[in-house]
Parts: structure tokens; C-alpha cells; sequence
């Protein structure tokens, strides 16, 4: 007998470990996907038991999500069992998918963007993607796709959040999470953790 003293009320859903970036602080390590990922009719037998646990959230995590072929028959299920879904994205196919994620009744996407252009260029190893994260960010709020921007503070970006703030304000997004790097993964490797001074001013950012 097990003790069972709560419900899972957001449920964090991988769909897969593969990714098509190989970003410098991935605490997953993502980029291939796992020789036993579940089948399309697995993650849907595991979604059935949703309602019944009383899930008020699924939140379609990876890797990255939108690189299974099938993440909108899965996102779509869940809406037809009543639950709402937020997703969260390296954003490099967001554009590619806008139509389906409003099809699917996203909630919202959450997208990752983690300084300015130099520097999430850097973290995220690929020149020129923080134009394409920038592009499609304004074509999803273009198209009513409400956008929660994540930003993983690190030493690399600790000193650019004023700008970025201002920067993210201008460009119209209205939900922005910042959270410190695990070490975890990659991260570990890299050795981006915050000093405890850097955490503090972190602390001090966030609450003014």
C-alpha cells in the first residue's frame, strides 16, 4: 500500500529527448532522441489517466516538442479530454507551426530566449537564430498565440536583463519567466552556474 497525499495538478509531458539545437546550458543533454521513446498510442493511453488524477495543466516539454511529427494529434487529445496545454519551444519551428498550434488551443507557448542577439546566438551555438526566434515570436502574437518568453540566467546573460526587459516590452510580450541554470547536462560541462553574488543580483532584478 502507498500513501497518496496529492494530486499531479500540471503534468510536465516530454514527447521526446531529440532537439535541433544543442545549446550550451541543456540540463537534458537533448539531441537524440531515446531508443525507447513512447509510441503515439502510449502517450495517448498515458494522457486517458489525466482526467481521473484531476490534471489541471499538461505542459508538452523535449527536447523539443515540435520535432515530433505527432505533437499536435497528442496536444489535440489532451484538449479533447478538457485540459488545457502549454507547450515550450526553442522556438526554431515556431513559424513553421503557427497554424497548428492554434488548431490545437495552445494556451500558451513558452519560448526561449536567452539575451541579447550575441549572446543567445553563443548560448544556443547557431548565428542567426535570434533573428529567427525574434520573427517568429512576432508572427505568433501577430496571430493572437499568447508568447511567454524563458530566459535561463546564466553568467553569459546575468548582466543583460535590464535590456533585454525593455527589449521584450517593446517587442509586445507580456509574460516573461527567468530562472537560474541547473548543473545539469551540459550545463554542468560549460560551468554557467551563477556565483552566489550573481544570484543575489538576480534576486535584487527580479523584485525591483
Amino acid at each position: 500500500f502507498m500513501e497518496f497525499e496529492g494530486f499531479p495538478a500540471v503534468i510536465g509531458l516530454e514527447l521526446t529527448l531529440a532537439c535541433n539545437l544543442r545549446c550550451k546550458h541543456c540540463a537534458s543533454s537533448a539531441g537524440y532522441p531515446r531508443y525507447n521513446e513512447l509510441s503515439l498510442k502510449e502517450m495517448l493511453n498515458i494522457c486517458d489517466q489525466f482526467p481521473d488524477l484531476l490534471v489541471q495543466e499538461v505542459d508538452l516539454t523535449g527536447g523539443e516538442p515540435l520535432v515530433r511529427k505527432d505533437w499536435f494529434k497528442i496536444a489535440s487529445y489532451i484538449r479533447e479530454l478538457n485540459i488545457p496545454v502549454r507547450m515550450v519551444s526553442n522556438g526554431v519551428l515556431l513559424k513553421d507551426n503557427l497554424a497548428r498550434i492554434k488548431d490545437a488551443d495552445i494556451s500558451t507557448v513558452g519560448v526561449s530566449l536567452d539575451g541579447l542577439e550575441p549572446t543567445h546566438d553563443h548560448i544556443r551555438e547557431k548565428p542567426g537564430l535570434f533573428k529567427q526566434i525574434i520573427n517568429g515570436i512576432e508572427s505568433a502574437l501577430t496571430e493572437g498565440i499568447p508568447i511567454a518568453v524563458i530566459t535561463a540566467v546564466s553568467n553569459y546573460n546575468i548582466n543583460e536583463l535590464p535590456e533585454l526587459y525593455t527589449f521584450l516590452r517593446q517587442l509586445g510580450v507580456r509574460h516573461w519567466q527567468v530562472q537560474p541554470i541547473f548543473s545539469r547536462g551540459r550545463a554542468r560541462e560549460e560551468q554557467l552556474n551563477l556565483s552566489e553574488t550573481s544570484f543575489i543580483q538576480l534576486g535584487k532584478f527580479v523584485q525591483n
